[in-house]
């Protein structure tokens, strides 16, 4: 048996999953079952696939095919990878980064426990906010 990653054919066995010996490559360490172990149709991955550009729920999907939501979840990133391309972005792309963001996210200190701070806006055009921090009442 060939690894479906790499086509190495070193290979060792690695438990059993649903009754299906599982394997691992040791050239590349994939993870895999035999080629006759019973999986998913691609039928009912398509029809997945449609339920969800439709607008139906992932977990919904997943209740109605009997897997779990993790797995539509791969089967539509699956898809998306092998059909659609990232658009380019045309032009200069202008990236705006906040000052104060960085500089609060990089104190060392503890403003403290159980302060309550309150944002007033002052002027929500250009983002500007005033804060206001309570003493504790002790």
């Amino acid at each position: 048996m060939k690894c479906r990653k790499c086509g190495n054919d070193k290979n060792v066995k690695n438990g059993k999953r649903n009754g299906n010996q599982c394997y691992k490559c040791k050239g590349c360490g994939f993870q895999y079952t035999s080629e006759n172990a019973p999986g998913t149709s691609p039928d009912i991955k398509a029809r997945a696939i449609l339920l969800y550009t439709i607008g139906l729920s992932m977990r919904s999907i997943a209740r109605m095919h009997g897997v779990n939501v993790t797995t539509v979840l791969y089967w539509i990133r699956n898809f998306a990878i092998k059909v659609y391309e990232k658009p380019v972005p045309e032009g200069d792309v202008v990236i705006e980064l906040d000052e104060m963001w960085h500089f609060i996210g990089s104190k060392k200190n503890n403003a403290g426990f159980g302060r309550r701070i309150a944002a007033l806006p002052v002027n929500w055009l250009t983002g500007n906010a005033e804060t206001e921090a309570a003493k504790r009442s002790t």
